[in-house]
């Protein structure tokens, strides 16, 4: 069975149009249209329902989507398990995060990379988003994972070694997160302190441009980090700005509740990289990682009577593949 083939198949299932999954491979509708087919032919069954405007598959492609997601994975991981034996290792990966980061995105993200490359030796420094770019531009640091409240447009490739910023096939956006301004349920009414992480984090940054005007007169507070900020809001020393998967169980306890003011802005995390310190056998992992697609809407139970017809009981599949994380997911 063809690599590419079975490749071309799991960018449509995760495109919404043979288009799409055409620029995300690189290559032509026709190319992919063939693929697909010969995929088929091979199989004996149609994958992906013919006709309709968006791409879904059969009942046929939703089965095959899971064993054609874990051959790509086998493949890769045996990939690498190859080249870091040639290196006699597993080679290492130097990377930075920054603080908040490391409160509730890298432990997933780890985890995603040690079931990818088990063998690599992952090594992680934590800095400001600036520290953290200038370092994978130098060179210092083989990847980082950074995030701001919008993505950062790609900079020239022709620029001087110690300038260089990640451009679009070294750098993948992993997750993008609503932000919340919280506060103890006695702090919302009348806040009078505005409680915020270090200089340099983007929750700082969101803080004191977007809900310090919003507020009026508070004082602001320097806690430190996320972990920090969430903490005292939850001792009622203030309100505070922060990813709301951060807060979630908070929120759902009531323990913390969100300002009735306007919406900030998300916040972006996104992997960079220095593909001339990375070790080449990571940097195919690296360029597979996507942004988990959203959960589609719940389906209502059906009625006793609509739940079988001709005798045969109805279900409903899943037409995707996580890899899960614990509690985040980044898709691969």
């Amino acid at each position: 069975m063809d690599v590419r083939r079975l490749e071309t198949f799991v960018a449509v299932a995760r495109s919404t149009t043979l288009a799409e999954a055409a620029d995300r491979l690189g290559c032509a509708r026709s190319t992919v249209t063939g693929h697909l087919q010969g995929l088929e032919r091979d199989l004996g069954a149609s994958l992906v329902e013919r006709g309709g405007s968006v791409n879904r598959l059969t009942g046929a492609g939703t089965r095959f989507l899971e064993y054609a997601t874990d051959i790509l994975d086998k493949l890769a991981q045996a990939q690498a398990a190859v080249a870091a034996a040639a290196e006699d290792g597993g080679g290492r990966l130097n990377l930075g995060a920054t603080a908040s980061l490391c409160t509730y995105r890298l432990p997933g993200f780890l985890r995603t990379l040690h079931r990818l490359m088990p063998h690599l030796d992952a090594q992680v420094v934590v800095g400001s988003v600036p520290e953290l770019r200038e370092q994978v531009g130098r060179g210092e640091l083989s990847a980082a994972l950074v995030n701001s409240a919008t993505v950062p447009a790609a900079r020239p490739s022709a620029v001087a070694p110690d300038d260089r910023a990640a451009g679009e096939d070294d750098r993948r956006p992993l997750w993008t997160d609503r932000v919340a301004l919280v506060g103890a349920p006695e702090q919302v009414a009348r806040p009078r302190r505005l409680l915020v992480t270090a200089p340099g984090c983007v929750y700082r940054d969101l803080a004191e441009r977007q809900a310090l005007p919003r507020l009026g007169r508070v004082q602001v507070q320097q806690v430190g980090s996320v972990d920090g900020v969430t903490s005292s809001v939850l001792a009622g020393m203030g309100v505070g700005v922060v990813p709301a998967v951060a807060v979630g169980p908070h929120l759902r306890s009531r323990r913390l509740v969100e300002l009735p003011l306007p919406a900030l802005p998300p916040v972006v995390t996104e992997l960079i990289w220095n593909a001339e310190v990375t070790p080449p056998h990571v940097i195919p992992h690296l360029r597979r990682l996507r942004p988990p697609q959203p959960h589609p809407p719940a389906v209502p139970r059906p009625s006793p009577s609509a739940r079988s017809k001709g005798g045969r009981r109805l279900r409903r599949s899943p037409v995707g593949v996580v890899a899960s994380t614990g509690g985040d997911a980044v898709r691969t």
